[in-house]
């Protein structure tokens, strides 16, 4: 009876103490098709876009943590060509008519290489904008289920999900402060960043951000929670 009584006791310092898998913080990002990726945190183009730059991607301010992992749920249409017959159908960017993507890094944004064009994408930054731009992301298969991009580095969202319904996952980068949600575009998505002055549409994107790794004034707890269950049954046998 006295184990059952300790075990229960132990149980329930650690229920009491540890986090639980809820969403940390969530929202929703109108992101029309004019928002450039290669804009966020205030990123310069290196070769200025001759036919439309552009406007600033969608920010969202990350709470801090560490273990955050984000997850997107997207909607909308865009269309990337003046006569409108070059549009999405998805966030995803499935177009008969629009090529592959191949873009260059700018400034100190990464470039982007998929198979699809036209996509929502991300990018996660820092206080600051890294020293240089990372590696360019190749999304050869849009039905990956986790991604681990760094500072800087762009990357896929589309609509969230794989083609069997999948949420997909994207781990953020401890370090991440931001996140910003726009469009990777340029002249037939290839070569440099360019030609947001055509784009309509806009894509709505439903996001949570949730953790899993306690932050440090829970581990003090937890220990605290474990100590005082400790001294209890040292107390108990020397009784």
């Amino acid at each position: 009876m006295y184990r059952r009584l300790l075990y229960a006791a132990s149980l329930g310092a650690l229920v009491g103490v540890m986090p639980a898998r809820g969403s940390a913080q969530s929202g929703s990002a109108a992101v029309p098709t004019t928002f450039s990726i290669y804009l966020a945190g205030g990123n310069v183009y290196t070769v200025a876009p001759a036919n439309g730059g552009g406007l600033s991607p969608f920010l969202v301010t990350l709470l801090a943590g560490t273990g955050r992992v984000l997850r997107v749920n997207a909607t909308g249409t865009g269309s990337f060509c003046p006569d409108a017959t070059c549009a999405t159908t998805s966030p995803d960017g499935p177009a008969a008519t629009l090529p592959t993507t191949n873009l260059n890094a700018s400034g100190k944004i990464s470039g982007i290489i998929a198979g699809n064009s036209g996509f929502l994408a991300g990018v996660f930054l820092g206080p600051t904008l890294p020293s240089v731009a990372p590696a360019t992301l190749t999304f050869g298969s849009l039905d990956f289920l986790t991604l681990s991009p760094v500072l800087g580095q762009q990357f896929f969202i589309g609509d969230g999900f794989t083609s069997t319904a999948v949420r997909q996952q994207f781990f953020i980068p401890d370090n991440a402060t931001a996140l910003y949600l726009g469009i990777a575009d340029g002249g037939a998505f290839f070569g440099n960043p360019d030609f947001y002055g055509d784009n309509a549409g806009m894509y709505t994107a439903r996001y949570d951000v949730t953790s899993t790794v306690p932050e440090p004034a829970t581990l003090l707890l937890l220990t605290a929670g474990l100590l005082g269950v400790a001294m209890t049954a040292r107390r108990r046998r020397l009784t």
